[in-house]
């Protein structure tokens, strides 16, 4: 039996590694795609000039939502203040210096809004959260996405589904997802995923290679060139 595509889904496109995947998975289960951005004074704003350059390769439409300071008002982060990555978080010494409070719960709920607000009854919503391969994010967590979808779906009155196809797979195996689909290069060449919006071209992608989020991205890419996580 043929698998049939939904209508249409609404990616979180940060510009990084894990987002251009979750555009190939999705090209293959969707209809028709688009990309939201929020760009919010990050350290790393760089990174929204990749998520147009993926979006423009994959010929996909793409909305831009600047939400400026309002992170900043609310949280503290190293991605906001620009201080040292690799330092604990000052408010909980469990988590990295990086984590910014229910960032992901604020971009779906902005997704969810900009979905709804097209009139669609029925919301996909794809973002690159992992739990297997990450900075230690409490809201990248399985349980909170489910979570979060039931909040939304209860919040807009319609269905919300949130798809995750990372959250079981690490960065080599999304290395992997791009080399089966032939967009190994693209991967590395459209896509930023360091903390610094340091643009050096590296074999395993654009980045500083010193940052928590270059550090991860090295990492994967030494396995995936290996064959390690085969």
């Amino acid at each position: 039996m043929t698998e049939t595509k939904s209508n249409r889904a609404f990616i979180l496109l940060s510009g990084g590694q894990d987002s251009f995947v979750c555009v190939l998975w999705a090209k293959s289960k969707f209809l028709t795609l688009e990309a939201i951005s929020i760009a919010y004074d990050q350290t790393h704003l760089v990174e929204v000039n990749y998520a147009k350059k993926i979006a423009g390769y994959f010929n996909i439409e793409h909305t831009l939502y600047d939400i400026k300071d309002f992170l900043k008002s609310i949280a503290v982060s190293s991605i906001l203040n620009n201080t040292n990555h690799a330092n604990k978080h000052s408010n909980a010494e469990h988590l990295p210096a990086s984590f910014i409070p229910n960032r992901n719960g604020i971009f779906l709920t902005i997704a969810a809004n900009h979905a709804f607000r097209k009139n669609e009854k029925d919301i996909h919503l794809v973002t690159g959260a992992c739990e297997t391969d990450f900075s230690g994010y409490p809201d990248c967590r399985d349980s909170y996405m489910k979570a979060k979808a039931t909040e939304l779906s209860l919040g807009l009155d319609c269905a919300v589904t949130i798809h995750t196809p990372l959250m079981l797979l690490n960065k080599a195996q999304t290395f992997e997802i791009a080399r089966k689909a032939g967009k190994l290069k693209e991967l590395n060449e459209i896509t930023i995923s360091c903390y610094n919006g340091i643009e050096k071209i590296n074999e395993w992608g654009r980045g500083c290679g010193e940052c928590p989020s270059c550090k991860l991205r090295q990492k994967g890419y030494k396995e995936f060139s290996k064959g390690i996580y085969l």
